[in-house]
């Protein structure tokens, strides 16, 4: 008899300890502590780290490749049957031996610092799905010298292409809204800048120190210009912008008209006098 009831307390605290996961697995706060899988994939390039993401996606958080020069990275298009949809924070940040990098179709987002100081990375080729270069994913990369940008593409973040000196080829597309503050800062090999039609918003000091820039046209529907936008180094860029689309008393034309160069720093004995 003792054997039974002992048997029948185990089977007891069984079936509460199952409700009570089962209980907890159900519970949406239960949600919050998820950690995604992480795993990787080693290729004969090197070592792609994933983690799995929401909607059957993946997410590349981290590159360490095998070569070190010359490197030629084709990223996986997938991870366990799920398509990468971005490229991580940092996942590639300072590997200077990435000199090509092939993106696949199915990347929406490039992450902060994705490929900041990849110093020898002379090309880059969006692919067709991408909608974000978020803030610093190609800063210091100070041989970039072309950027094919795609269709899609909506948002350029804060100091994105920051001091790539050697940018010359940078066409924007039709379906960029937004380019971040110093997004093109010290990109001294640009010529040219048209804005696309969909633009809404430069930020402040989007194109400092762009002292190659010969033509800049703006259109009648941009909303939002930050301040020193178009500014070099004791100077501006106010003559070689073109705004004979804009209404003369509108917001660009306006923006335009104001500004000024910028204030010389005074000497400091005479600022302490």
């Amino acid at each position: 008899m003792k054997k039974i009831f002992t048997l029948m307390m185990a089977s007891a605290l069984l079936l509460c300890s199952l409700a009570s996961c089962a209980g907890s697995l159900g519970d949406p706060d239960a949600i919050g502590n998820y950690t995604p899988e992480v795993d990787y994939i080693v290729t004969e390039q090197g070592t792609f780290t994933f983690e799995e993401a929401d909607g059957n996606t993946a997410v590349l958080v981290k590159y360490v490749g095998k070569a070190t020069r010359d490197d030629h990275v084709v990223i996986p298009e997938e991870f366990n049957g799920r398509a990468v949809a971005a490229i991580g924070n940092e996942a590639f940040y300072n590997l200077a031996a990435v000199v090509a990098v092939t993106i696949p179709d199915s990347v929406t987002t490039i992450g902060k610092y994705a490929f900041a100081g990849c110093t020898e990375l002379t090309e880059v080729t969006l692919p067709r799905n991408t909608l974000t270069v978020d803030d610093y994913a190609f800063a210091g990369c100070t041989k970039l010298a072309t950027v094919n940008f795609n269709d899609m593409l909506t948002e350029i973040g804060d100091k994105a292409f920051w001091n790539c000196g050697t940018l010359a080829n940078a066409t924007l597309p039709a379906t960029l809204e937004t380019i971040g503050d110093g997004a093109f800062w010290n990109c001294t090999a640009l010529t040219e800048v048209t804005m696309p039609a969909a633009l809404k918003a430069i930020g402040t000091l989007a194109y400092y120190n762009c002292t190659g820039l010969t033509s800049i046209k703006l259109h009648n529907d941009i909303e939002e210009i930050g301040d020193f936008a178009f500014v070099v180094d004791g100077s501006t860029l106010k003559d070689k912008i073109d705004i004979s689309t804009c209404t003369p008393d509108g917001y660009v034309a306006e923006y335009v008209a104001g500004i000024a160069d910028p204030t010389p720093a005074k000497d400091e004995a005479e600022t302490n006098a």
